[in-house]
Parts: C-alpha cells; structure tokens; sequence
C-alpha cells in the first residue's frame, strides 16, 4: 500500500515506485540512511586495497567491455576514470529526458549504492543526494540504451555530476566510480518507476470512463453483478466488477427495464474481465519493477565475504522488459475495448439515438461533426503498434561480439509512457462521448451512479454540445481535467481501495 511520508530515506532496500516518482517531481527531498554509509565505506576499502595490490579486476584495474583485457595503470586510474565517462557520454540528436525521470535515476543510484556492493566512495553518495535535491537537472538525451545499462545517458548524467565543483573539490571520480555510475538501468527504472505510478491512476480512469459509458448507453448491468462474477475465481475480475458497481451505485439502470438490451456488445459486457485482468497484470510489474528497484546491476560488485570484485551479468533487463511488454499489451486491450465503446455509443443501431449523438438527424452537429471517433481511432491505432513485444528484438553484435544480447528495456519502457500517454486520451474521450450520450438523452443527476456524477457536473459544462463547428474544439483542457487526479480523487472517495488498485 502506499506509503504517507514527508521525505524519502533511502536504505538500499524499501524504495517503492510510488515514493520514487514523487521524490523524483521533487515533491520529497531525499536522504541517505546513516547507517548505509557504513555498507559503503566497507565497500570502498575493498577496492582502494585491489588498487594497492594493483589486482587485476574489471573495471578498476582494467578496461572495459571489449577492451577489458588490457591493464588501466594504477597511477593515470583518476584520468582513465575522467575520461571514460565523457568517452561514453556521445551526445544523441533527438528528445531529451524530462527533469524528473533524471531525479529519478539518481534516486536509483543512491539507492544502489547505499547496498554497500558497488564499492564508491561516501563522497560520491553525498553528491548524489546533494544534486537530487537541487533544483536543476542536466539535459540528457532519452536513447542510447539497448537494455544491457543505459550506458549513454548515464555517461551523460555522470558526465554533469562529476563536473560539478563539488566533484573537483573532492577528487572525483576515483577508480571504479565511473564504471559504477554508467553501468546500470537507472534511466529504465526511474522513467518506468513514473510510467507505473501514472499507469495505476490510468486504470482508475479506464475504469470510471467504462461506468459511464455503460450509464450513457443504456447498457445491462447484469454483466458486472455479483452472480456473474462468482462464477469465475478471477480476483482482478471481481475487484474492476466492484469498483464498476461503486461508480454505479443508486443508478436507475439498477432497475428491472432500465437496460435497453437483453444483452450488450462485447465491449460493454466484458469490461469486469479486460479491467480486471489488466489490474493483474499491474500488480505484477508493479512487484517486479519494486524489486528491481531494490537490486544492484553494477559491474562487477564488491563482494565484503571475499573481499573481491565479482564479475557479473546483472545488469540484464530482461525481466523489466517482460514486465513492460506485459503492461503494454494489457493496456493496450483496455484501449481497444474502450475505442469500440467509443463508437457503439455513436452508432444509431446501438443507441437508438441519431447519429454521433447529434441533437437531431441533419448534416450537422453531434460528436461524428467533431471527428471524436477518427481521433481514437487513431489513437488506438497507435497503441497497438506501440504494445508490441520488444524483448526479441534482436540486438547484434555490440562491443566487438562481448555484448551479444540485450533486453531493451529503455525502449520498452518509452513504448509503455506512450501508450499511457495515448491511454489518457482514449480514456478521457470516452468519458466525454458518455457524457455527452446522458446529455443527449435527458438524463438527470438522480438518474446516474453516484461515482459518474461529478464527471457530468465537472465536464459537461466543458463539451460544446450544441455549438459544434462554431469554434474549434480543443479536448487538452479536459483531458488535463482528467489527469490531473482532481476528478477521480473526487469520484473515489468513497471507494474501499481508493486509487491503489494494486492487488495485495
């Protein structure tokens, strides 16, 4: 469950999505527990006595990836360090990073660190937490990540922390901080660790704009009753069925021959099912991306029992990637039902209403006069092509044959904000064309479900219902409305599990 705090105290072992994302919008500031810093310090002595002894170890007394078999000199290590991170810092033409998801990988790499594993210095770690709290983040370029370490935009953020005057002042890097700093999935983590906690009010969302569709419809409520859940074992089922049923509590489509047909089209009688098998799956990514949180994918690590660096492959992504291609692919299928709900309620053989819910038959007015359904479409069209699985995308030979396969999990995770970012669109124009369909058909506030109210009151007064074509329409303001948490804050006050749809 969530979890209230007034800062974030990073362990190396609790850091959850949710505080993560909003540490990272700067809503929390950040601190280190004390007592990691011991971890660390024990883990720096390791290397500084593998330094002494000049043994060979990858990455500290050695190159890296295909040229990890020649021998760093111990006394040029400080500028092999310098200039290994600006060497993979490659500038990228083409979108850049928002400001929170490059918090948020440094978030994750104070948590890394703080495991005591990765063998940097509390100098390093006290930077990090110092530039976390600051007010301004580096421009760093979104690709250049294959899913084995999103190796150049770490260069890059690695690049700006290292090059502040505190770095200078403290002698930064030392040998094996800069390998420590680039080889990991910090970018991955944090911008997925956002996509997940927009996701969870995302579903919320599908699930309030599927209740209001099936009021503006008309549609049979039998679908999500208690008797139709009870005949599967299905628990993501029987919670999106509660929760449909909370939104439409005290609505008169409750009553015996208020539901228009004996039986809906699919897309309104299998909302319980689709809703509840993508909360599943929610839950599930949610698990995996907290533990991954949690994890260390440094090369190599500082083993404290054998007081040796250990050479290791878990940097790979494969398991975030699985997560991601999962979410996508379920939220995804959430789009498509609601894309056909969207044009069943502007469907005269379905609504009994005229065309695109227009006042009346003519060649004007209505939701069709206002493209509503060609812009889902679109929108849906693009989901699907973004919810492909990236996993087996093959990768090829990288780093002279040494990297010959990765996991693309960046890329993964890019495709799964796209479609939650498609997937508040296609959910807020369904809630419009609902609202728009009880409108149509005279429906007054006692006649609705509790929870659908507040949308009618907060966004029919925003619909141009009646002033089709005299001005363009612009749905940004409403799909803000949506987004911005006001309006399902609002509408699930009195829910049992609130906006934390994962399930336990």
């Amino acid at each position: 469950m969530t979890r209230h705090t007034a800062s974030l105290v990073i362990t190396g072992h609790d850091l959850d999505f949710r505080e993560m994302a909003k540490a990272a919008r700067g809503k929390l500031p950040v601190s280190v527990a004390p007592q990691a810093f011991a971890a660390i310090a024990a883990s720096r002595g390791i290397v500084e006595t593998i330094l002494a002894e000049n043994r060979p170890a990858y990455g500290i007394t050695t190159g890296v990836g295909s040229q990890k078999d020649f021998a760093v000199d111990p006394a040029s290590a400080a500028a092999y360090n310098a200039r290994l991170v600006a060497a993979h810092a490659t500038r990228v033409p083409g979108p850049t990073l928002p400001a929170e998801a490059v918090r948020g990988a440094m978030i994750f790499l104070a948590n890394q660190f703080a495991n005591g594993l990765s063998g940097v210095s509390p100098e390093l770690v006290e930077l990090l937490v110092a530039a976390i709290n600051g007010d301004k983040m580096p421009e760093i370029d979104g690709s250049g990540s294959v899913g084995a370490s999103d190796l150049v935009p770490n260069a890059q953020l690695a690049h700006w922390l290292l090059n502040r005057p505190e770095a200078k002042k403290l002698g930064l890097p030392r040998p094996k901080e800069t390998l420590s700093l680039i080889n990991n999935n910090a970018v991955s983590l944090a911008q997925g660790a956002l996509a997940l906690a927009s996701a969870e009010r995302l579903l919320a969302a599908f699930d309030l704009a599927a209740a209001a569709a099936l009021e503006g419809f008309r549609g049979n409520l039998g679908s999500i009753s208690e008797a139709a859940n009870r005949a599967h074992k299905r628990e993501g089922q029987r919670r999106a069925a509660e929760r449909l049923r909370h939104f439409l509590s005290d609505s008169r489509l409750w009553n015996k021959g208020e539901p228009r047909l004996l039986q809906d089209p699919l897309s309104f009688r299998c909302v319980s099912q689709v809703h509840g098998a993508a909360a599943e799956v929610f839950a599930e990514t949610a698990k995996v991306w907290n533990s991954e949180l949690n994890s260390v994918n440094d090369n190599p690590i500082i083993d404290r029992e054998t007081a040796d660096a250990v050479s290791n492959g878990n940097m790979d992504t494969t398991r975030l990637t699985l997560a991601a291609d999962h979410l996508r692919q379920a939220l995804g299928k959430m789009c498509d039902l609601a894309g056909e709900r969207v044009h069943k309620q502007q469907w005269p053989a379905f609504t009994g209403l005229p065309t695109g819910l227009a006042e009346e038959s003519g060649a004007v007015g209505g939701v069709q006069f206002l493209n509503l359904g060609h812009i889902t479409a679109s929108l849906v069209t693009s989901v699907k092509i973004w919810a492909r699985p990236s996993l087996l995308n093959s990768v090829g030979q990288v780093a002279d044959g040494v990297e010959d396969t990765a996991s693309h999990a960046l890329h993964a995770v890019h495709d799964l904000m796209r479609v939650i970012d498609a997937g508040w669109k296609i959910a807020g124009l369904e809630l419009m064309i609902a609202v728009w369909a009880m409108k149509r058909r005279r429906l007054g506030k006692a006649d609705l479900g509790k929870g659908i109210r507040p949308a009618v009151e907060i966004l029919g007064d925003m619909l141009p219902i009646g002033r089709e074509g005299d001005a363009i329409f612009d749905i940004a303001p409403l799909i803000a409305e949506l987004q911005s948490g006001a309006l399902l804050d609002h509408v699930l006050t009195e829910s049992r599990e609130k906006v934390d749809l994962a399930l336990d």
